[in-house]
């Protein structure tokens, strides 16, 4: 075993929120080190089937262009402006995302994100440990142990620790030793796998390029974003047991009966269907809670580490970017970090606990709800109210994806709305039927009193 001298700050995770947290830091004058368990993915050959799309939205982007870098990233990324649903019988239907083209989504590889942010950590003077696996830790000593890929250990002291080291964290799974904390998981039951649908010969889409692809069946759901080679990377989410589940689909027949089933239009689009599925590996899904997230001014979770959610709201990438921003402006308040660090914790656990809840609320509405009428009606009301009274409406979605409203005042908001909802669709088969003077009135009386207790305008 060596031993280092002490360090300044060590970021354990070299992710993406550990990198763009270490780049943040670095900018405020803090001596940085990332210990990352992985080999540095610049240099290694990336595994199949682990570099799922994310969506990149307002509160990530933001983050970005605080640290000066949203402009680069969005050049590796593809806006996507609405859902397009394929029906079971083949027909499509395109669900616009925002109250107007200015508001989309952008779609981005993990894999070339983390790649760019590592780069740029390390250009702003970050100190980077690749193969370092925290292996034990005295966190009220800030003593933090790694083991090597050459079996050696190297044992570092820090001021100041940071685990956003992931879903899995190692930090978190110390932080245990921590009096009074508790934390909980919460697996949903489903897997995903990755699958591929290559661009045409000449480089052009076999779809829509502009949208988030999705094949609702209920218990299964087959999802695909836009890369910008012309491909799409698609997510096949199962049970991971039961019937029509990852555990049941063991031959490539099986495999084929459940696609010609329920996915058949998608067939002809993935020519290495049965290649991608026995070859790529299965990924979990699940919600990650803890109680608190710090151990005084020494040690603090952040993002996976902190509040693993499940993907479907497209936020968790966004959320614990959301988390380095909070941070930095309260760090630039007061320079106590146990404070700091306290009042972070307490901060945003409400807002994760929040987007953790719609995360998976999400999921039944894109898995089961987005086919049904009567849903369809919602969305196509709800859409006429954000054009018709735009500085009043906003959709949950909206304020999630499109503005920095806290998580938990859009939740609190989306009930809200979802109560005015249920008496604007009732009796109406078209959205063009809903009643003007009615949905006034119930801006009036119940959201607008909500937004103004908050301190919310929206702006057309």
């Amino acid at each position: 075993m060596t031993n280092k001298k002490k360090q300044g700050t060590i970021v354990v995770g070299g992710g993406l929120v550990g990198s763009l947290l270490s780049i943040f830091l670095k900018h405020r004058g803090h001596d940085v080190s990332i210990y990352e368990g992985r080999m540095d993915m610049r240099k290694a050959q990336m595994s199949a089937g682990r570099s799922i799309n994310l969506i990149a939205t307002r509160r990530g982007l933001h983050a970005l262009a605080e640290a000066g870098l949203s402009d680069v990233v969005l050049d590796h990324a593809v806006p996507v402006a609405g859902r397009m649903i394929h029906k079971l019988d083949g027909r499509q239907e395109y669900q616009p995302y925002g109250k107007n083209e200015s508001e989309v989504n952008y779609s981005v590889s993990r894999g070339e994100l983390n790649k760019l942010l590592l780069s740029e950590a390390s250009k702003a003077g970050v100190d980077l440990h690749f193969d370092h696996l925290l292996r034990g830790a005295d966190l009220s000593r800030g003593i933090l142990t790694f083991g090597r890929g050459d079996d050696s250990e190297v044992t570092v002291e820090a001021e100041t620790i940071f685990g956003a080291d992931g879903a899995g964290s190692a930090v978190r799974n110390e932080l245990k030793a921590a009096p009074g904390f508790q934390t909980s998981y919460e697996d949903l039951g489903h897997g995903y796998k990755e699958l591929l649908i290559p661009a045409h010969p000449d480089g052009s889409y076999q779809i829509e390029r502009n949208a988030l692809h999705i094949w609702p069946r209920g218990r299964s759901m087959l999802m695909a974003l836009p890369n910008r080679d012309g491909s799409f990377t698609v997510t096949l989410y199962l049970p991971t047991s039961g019937p029509g589940s990852f555990e049941d689909l063991q031959t490539p027949a099986g495999v084929q009966s459940l696609f010609e089933e329920i996915f058949a239009d998608s067939i002809p689009l993935i020519p290495d269907l049965q290649s991608d599925f026995f070859e790529n590996p299965n990924g979990t899904l699940g919600t990650r809670r803890c109680n608190f997230w710090n151990q005084e001014g020494r040690v603090l979770l952040l993002g996976d580490a902190a509040h693993a959610v499940v993907p479907f709201f497209g936020q968790g990438m966004n959320s614990g970017f959301e988390d380095i921003t909070v941070l930095m402006d309260l760090l630039e308040k007061s320079k106590n970090r146990k404070s700091c660090f306290s009042e972070f914790s307490s901060m945003r656990k409400p807002d994760a606990d929040a987007i953790a809840d719609m995360s998976l609320d999400n999921f039944y509405e894109m898995s089961e709800r987005v086919g049904d009428p009567k849903f369809l009606l919602r969305k196509k009301v709800e859409h006429l109210l954000e054009k018709r009274f735009p500085k009043e409406y906003r959709s949950r979605y909206s304020m999630v994806a499109y503005t920095r409203i806290p998580y938990r005042v859009a939740q609190a908001a989306g009930r809200i709305q979802a109560s005015m909802l249920d008496e604007l669709c009732t009796g109406i088969d078209d959205a063009v039927d809903m009643d003007l003077d009615l949905a006034r009135t119930l801006l009036r009386e119940k959201l607008e009193p909500f937004l103004a207790e908050h301190s919310i305008r929206h702006t057309d």
